[in-house]
């Protein structure tokens, strides 16, 4: 009983600790010790934002936000500095990133040193914005993916660490042929992404008003490339094999997007 209550004490104590220095992180030194007593007033009860041994950013950040804690507007526009390290397969996490800060409003950004080490990907970019990237929106985005925030980490006010762990991942919004045998896909702004299993054959629909030419590419789990079929000519209706291993299929046309205006309908076989 005894050794029970002091290995609950010591996990409170580990918990309460790792909690003040991720919210430190978070929100850089002075903002977190301005505020100290109102942050350990709101996060008295250390294991509530806790999951599975891992801290729930997505319930921290969301307090902070509540408690108008986050200060991520910027007097002007600027340039700050991001580094990402993806824990992960490496093309799935970057895709999944990319495509999130694209969700958040940043587009302006450019790439200053991309590598590969001790089973993450560190991307440094170059941000050019009048607002920080939103923790908060960030943490609900990865959560959509199957993702998580392991810290995130202020330094000043423009130079940011993000540790994300993608291990588990998934992409986001796609278009789903796993359980459904066929679906009807209206007018794309992007290719059609379509997440699949279980399938030999697709045959694929082009909608009346279309003028399309094929340019279909098929991904494994970790969205490495294993097949792509491009077509010159001109296709109402065009089936195609599925590669073995196949977890994603990107649909495009081979000229213009546009020549997909009308949608498309895929059956799986």
């Amino acid at each position: 009983m005894i050794k029970k209550l002091v290995l609950i004490i010591a996990l409170s104590i580990t918990l309460s600790a790792n909690l003040d220095i991720k919210i430190e992180n978070l929100l850089g030194s002075n903002t977190y010790n301005t505020h100290k007593n109102l942050i350990n007033f709101i996060f008295s009860k250390k294991s509530d934002y806790y999951q599975n041994g891992k801290l729930n950013y997505t319930l921290v950040t969301q307090k902070l936000s509540n408690n108008n804690l986050l200060k991520l507007k910027y007097s002007s526009t600027k340039y700050i500095d991001i580094e990402f390290k993806l824990i992960g397969e490496q093309k799935k996490s970057l895709l999944i990133v990319k495509d999130i800060l694209k969700s958040l409003g940043h587009y302006y950004y450019f790439t200053q040193e991309a590598k590969y080490e001790k089973n993450k990907l560190l991307w440094k970019i170059k941000l050019k914005t009048d607002v920080a990237i939103n923790p908060l929106r960030l943490s609900q985005s990865l959560d959509k993916t199957n993702s998580k925030i392991l810290n995130i980490i202020k330094e000043g006010s423009s130079k940011f660490t993000y540790v994300i762990d993608f291990t588990n991942s998934k992409l986001a919004k796609v278009e789903d042929l796993t359980i459904n045998n066929d679906v009807i896909l209206k007018k794309p702004i992007k290719p059609y992404i379509i997440s699949i299993a279980n399938a030999s054959t697709l045959n694929i629909e082009s909608h009346t008003g279309n003028r399309w030419h094929p340019n279909i590419t098929f991904y494994d789990n970790n969205m490495n490339i294993i097949e792509i079929i491009k077509e010159n000519s001109q296709k109402r209706s065009f089936k195609v094999d599925v590669p073995t291993d196949t977890s994603y299929i990107k649909i495009d046309d081979l000229y213009s997007l546009t020549n997909l205006r009308r949608g498309i309908s895929i059956t799986k076989e």
